[in-house]
């Protein structure tokens, strides 16, 4: 999530749909008074433990927890300052999510801004995100699960094998189930409507970057599907899938 000040606009950071590269994208152009929440060991890619706002973290109580922390996890100095900055913005506004936080709780914590500022997130057709979301998670377990076991934990407990429990975009740009932003740019047109966000927002010309999370398929998306799991997704991701008329197209991947 991107709150400016400076620029008047708040980026709900959807999950899975190149947030990441969005916010390196739009973090040259914030003021130290802007606030982006996820994202900054990729934006301090470039960057030393000694600048100034960077040493601040660091020296910071959940800075230093989590540098101790990530030390004997083998977890760069990047992830754990980026850790301790979501954590204690997490505790300050009292979101349930410091990255992914839903549209009702940025409302409660900035509620001038949400008013005044444009707002915007980007969607991405839920069968293939499914896909995504998965093998993100699967990335680094050692105790991997089938697609088809993560699609059925998702739609009975209402929680993924990580023990996490927010896994629809849906609730991050809707409240009470009506759409709450101003714009709702596609991942499937990510380039086009990423550049008419830079219009909206006084900053043309802006374009994406590849962001380090990204990773390409091991398999053509679809071929993850096993029987009854594209009716798993639809019973799951029902909200977005019928708002944006997203369907189960492999030659679309």
């Amino acid at each position: 999530m991107i709150i400016s000040h400076q620029n008047q606009f708040i980026f709900i950071h959807c999950r899975k749909v190149a947030g990441s590269s969005m916010k390196v994208c739009l973090a040259p152009y914030l003021s130290p008074e802007d606030l982006m929440l996820g994202s900054l060991q990729e934006v301090w890619s470039g960057e030393w433990f000694t600048e100034p706002r960077i040493l601040r973290e660091a020296l910071s109580r959940d800075g230093v927890r989590e540098l101790a922390s990530g030390a004997l996890r083998g977890r760069s100095w990047r992830d754990s300052l980026n850790k301790a900055v979501k954590r204690r913005h997490k505790r300050r506004y009292g979101l349930s999510s410091s990255g992914h936080p839903p549209a009702k709780e940025v409302k409660s914590a900035f509620p001038t801004e949400w008013e005044r500022y444009f707002k915007f997130c980007f969607v991405r057709n839920p069968f293939e995100r499914a896909v995504s979301d998965y093998l993100y998670l699967c990335r680094n377990s050692s105790d991997s699960i089938s697609f088809s076991s993560f699609l059925l934990r998702l739609e009975k407990i209402g929680e993924d094998h990580h023990g996490r429990s927010k896994y629809d975009n849906w609730p991050m740009y809707t409240i009470d189930n009506q759409v709450a932003v101003d714009f709702i740019g596609r991942y499937e047109n990510i380039a086009d409507d990423f550049e008419n966000v830079g219009q909206r927002i006084g900053l043309p010309g802006l374009a994406l970057t590849a962001s380090e999370k990204r990773r390409d398929y091991p398999v053509p998306w679809h071929r993850y599907y096993e029987r009854g799991d594209r009716e798993r997704v639809e019973r799951i991701y029902h909200h977005e899938i019928e708002a944006f008329g997203y369907q189960f197209q492999p030659d679309c991947a």
